[in-house]
């Protein structure tokens, strides 16, 4: 019965009207209504029937995966509808540590002070629905080039339901030393701005731009522990915070009962934060053995963001990148490969992180990079799945297809511990239950 209209009526026989049968038949009626009302609303499961599953550890063989209420649930499904997936393979949603939501390419090459925090905002609404349906259900942006809080803001309209979109977590600015990754030092020294990233130097300079992060929203704190590639005047390979500083932080950050990760590519740097007690490394380009001991050691993960260098040095010279940038990512690449490869050869952890200055749709590019340096396939579908989902914090909500986890799947056609690429082209997107793409 789905519906009220035609339902049986009860009536009480009139010799019964008015007395203790006639509130005894009204009863009846009230508890059958409210038993065919609840009837009614009860959710139905979805059923989504894989042709193989990567639960997000391992392959396996075809199955049925059971959503109910936004979870996955063991067991038949009490009823509901069918999604015929047995064509492909399903995943748990992708997790990319290191997606910049504001930054489209082109507008980097004017410092990207052109658009306010609002225009900023209306730019990662539309990036973070590309990279949804591209398979990727979790974000965490580390640091973004707005004066305000754009980020913040479009983490709390998708949580209350207002846009769909990914699941955010949040470090609104980054944060540099003076000169350093994050400062605008291209700028003649008598123009005094401020910047859209945030510069603090010294512990207590640090502690206070910490709590103005939380004060607004953030749910992490990125550091730029070295010098960058997207960045004039600065070096890679030197540290711009003490070991000092950085302590001051990771300890500010931890009594919030929040996370920190910094941006680093010297060894200098690398070492120095991991020492310091930091969640994550972004980049480690030029790690160490010292460093790669020091990840493996304390279980920390590198997120080594690879492709965004390819695409700098492929793309960089038509989409009008600086030289400076062009040039210090062509010094570093081949240096890249050998580092970074000796580390996944050694099974220091690593995290799944783009590094989205490039189109948002092509971050999965990131896994092909990885698998050609050494890292298994298999390796580099646990870095955006239960590596990523443990880094955030979120062991026991993301990550697997497994009972109790939230109810986010992909699928690609193809087996991806065969051919990674088939990751480029997520056919299926489900982000808690809810179906955003179908092939």
């Amino acid at each position: 019965m789905k519906r009220l209209m035609g339902a049986p009526v009860f009536r009480p026989a009139p010799s019964a009207r008015g007395g203790r049968n006639h509130g005894t038949a009204r009863l009846v009626l009230l508890l059958f209504a409210v038993l065919l009302l609840g009837t009614t609303a009860a959710a139905q499961d979805t059923v989504l029937r894989c042709g193989a599953i990567f639960d997000g550890d391992a392959m396996g063989g075809g199955g049925d995966i059971v959503v109910r209420e936004g979870r996955i649930v063991t067991g038949p499904p009490d009823s509901g509808d069918v999604v015929d997936l047995s064509g492909y393979t399903c995943l748990p949603g992708l997790i990319d540590l290191h997606a910049h939501l504001t930054i489209n390419p082109d507008t980097l090459t004017a410092l990207d002070m052109t658009r306010s925090s609002a225009a900023r905002a209306l730019d990662a609404l539309a990036n973070a629905r590309k990279m949804l349906d591209a398979g990727f259900t979790t974000l965490r942006t580390p640091g973004e080039f707005d004066g305000y809080y754009a980020t913040v803001d479009l983490k709390n309209a998708i949580n209350r339901g207002q846009h769909v979109g990914p699941r955010l977590l949040v470090a609104p600015h980054a944060i540099s030393a003076t000169g350093g990754h994050g400062d605008f030092n291209n700028l003649m020294a008598d123009l005094h701005i401020e910047t859209p990233t945030r510069i603090a130097d010294g512990p207590e300079g640090l502690r206070l731009e910490i709590r103005r992060e939380f004060k607004y929203g953030a749910d992490w704190i990125k550091l730029m522990m070295t010098g960058g590639v997207m960045s004039a005047g600065d070096d890679p390979n030197v540290s711009t915070y003490t070991l000092e500083e950085v302590t001051a932080a990771v300890e500010e950050v931890h009594r919030h009962k929040k996370k920190i990760t910094v941006h680093a590519h010297g060894a200098p740097g690398i070492v120095t934060a991991l020492r310091a007690g930091v969640d994550s490394v972004e980049h480690a380009t030029l790690v160490d053995e010292e460093g790669i001991r020091l990840f493996k050691e304390r279980g920390v993960p590198m997120v080594p963001t690879l492709y965004v260098m390819n695409y700098i040095l492929e793309e960089g010279e038509a989409i009008g990148f600086p030289q400076e940038s062009i040039e210090k990512a062509r010094a570093l690449i081949e240096e890249r490969d050998r580092r970074i490869g000796a580390a996944f050869a050694a099974g220091a952890p690593v995290a799944f992180g783009s590094d989205t200055i490039f189109p948002h749709e092509t971050a999965a590019r990131e896994f092909a990079v990885m698998v050609g340096i050494g890292l298994s396939p298999t390796d580099a579908l646990r870095s955006a799945m239960t590596v990523a989902a443990k880094t955030l914090g979120l062991e026991d909500e993301i990550g697997r297809i497994a009972d109790g986890y939230a109810a986010d799947v992909i699928a690609v056609e193809g087996d991806p511990l065969e051919n990674i690429r088939v990751m480029e082209d997520v056919r299926f997107v489900m982000r808690d239950g809810r179906v955003v793409k179908t092939p």
